[in-house]
C-alpha cells in the first residue's frame, strides 16, 4: 500500500484498537511510513505480555476482525475490516524474541519510554527500533535486510544501524547484532556499487 494509504489504514487501527482498549506500539514498515516514502502491506503492533489475551478476547466478540492466528506465539495475525473495501492485516508482535537478556515487557517500556514518538494519540517506533526487530527475527532476519534497503532509499540514514547496535547493546545481544548488522552494512554497499 501507498504511504499515504498506510497512514490512513494506521489511524483507523488505532482508533480500533483504542477503543478496543489494547495498548500497542506501531512497528514495522507502518512505523517507518510515519516519516519517510516506504511501502508496507501490512501494520505491526507490538504489545505487553499481559495484553495477549485482553487483546484476543476483544478481536473474538468483534464483528470487524476475524480470531488472532495461530491461537498461540509470538506473532500472530488478523484481518480488520473498517470501511474499506479490502480487509487490513494486523500483526500483533510479542517482544519476547527481541528482548535479549531482559523480560519482554521491559523490552516494550524500554521502546515505549526511549525509541518512539507519539503522534496524537498513537506511539509509532523508530526507525532504529523497526531495524532492530527485523534484524533480531531468528531465521529470517537476512531477509529483512531488503526491507531495510528499501527503508534507506526511502531516505532513512544508514546511521541508523549505529543506534540498532545501541539497543542491542542495552538488551544483552550487542555481539551477535554486530555480525548482523556487519552483513547488511556489506549488503548496502553491494547495492551502491
Amino acid at each position: 500500500m501507498s504511504p499515504q494509504v498506510a497512514r490512513e489504514q494506521v489511524r483507523k487501527v488505532a482508533d480500533w484498537l483504542h477503543g478496543l482498549g489494547v495498548r500497542f506500539i506501531v512497528v514495522g514498515g507502518s512505523a517507518i511510513v510515519l516519516h519517510y516514502e516506504a511501502g508496507t502491506l501490512d501494520i505491526d503492533v507490538l504489545i505487553l505480555i499481559g495484553d495477549w489475551k485482553p487483546a484476543a478476547d476483544a478481536l473474538l466478540k468483534s464483528p470487524l476482525a476475524t480470531p488472532l492466528t495461530p491461537d498461540e506465539g509470538q506473532l500472530r495475525g488478523t484481518q480488520v475490516r473498517l470501511g474499506g473495501i479490502e480487509p487490513i492485516d494486523l500483526e500483533f508482535l510479542s517482544a519476547e524474541p527481541f528482548s535479549g537478556t531482559r523480560s519482554p515487557d521491559e523490552f516494550v517500556e524500554y521502546v515505549r519510554t526511549y525509541r518512539s514518538e507519539k503522534v496524537g494519540d498513537v506511539r509509532y517506533a523508530s526507525p532504529a527500533v523497526v531495524w532492530y526487530i527485523r534484524l533480531s527475527i531468528e531465521g529470517l532476519w537476512d531477509q529483512y535486510v531488503s526491507r531495510i534497503r528499501r527503508d534507506i532509499v526511502a531516505g532513512v540514514p544508514e546511521a541508523t544501524f549505529d543506534v540498532v547496535v545501541e539497543i542491542a547493546d542495552h538488551f544483552g545481544v550487542g555481539e551477535k547484532m554486530r555480525e548482523r548488522v556487519t552483513f547488511a552494512r556489506k549488503t548496502m554497499q553491494f547495492f551502491k556499487n
